[in-house]
């Protein structure tokens, strides 16, 4: 906003790559998906429909090397989520 206004203006722009990519690193995205996982079980009010089915999706496209197996687990973890009745 400027200075002498009382409201603000939202301004958004979508941040990619020159060869059209998302401009997120593996570790920010996978990071995100263990973020979302968080909101979800504080009842995802944040989440805005994003679903566990989403998080998995993205921790997914993000595992990269995972040498000690600790994305491949958290993985599981959420499919455990997903798995379990009222969910």
């Amino acid at each position: 906003k400027l200075p002498v206004q009382a409201e603000s203006t939202l301004i958004t722009q979508a941040l990619t790559t020159p060869s059209g990519q998302p401009a997120a690193s593996e570790r920010l995205r996978f990071a995100a998906a263990v973020a979302a996982f968080g909101q979800y079980l504080r009842g995802g009010a944040a989440l805005n429909g994003f679903t566990l089915a989403d998080i998995i999706t993205l921790a997914n496209g993000a595992k990269g090397e995972d040498a000690s197996g600790y994305r491949a687990e958290f993985i599981g973890l959420v499919r455990l989520a997903q798995a379990l009745p009222g969910v």
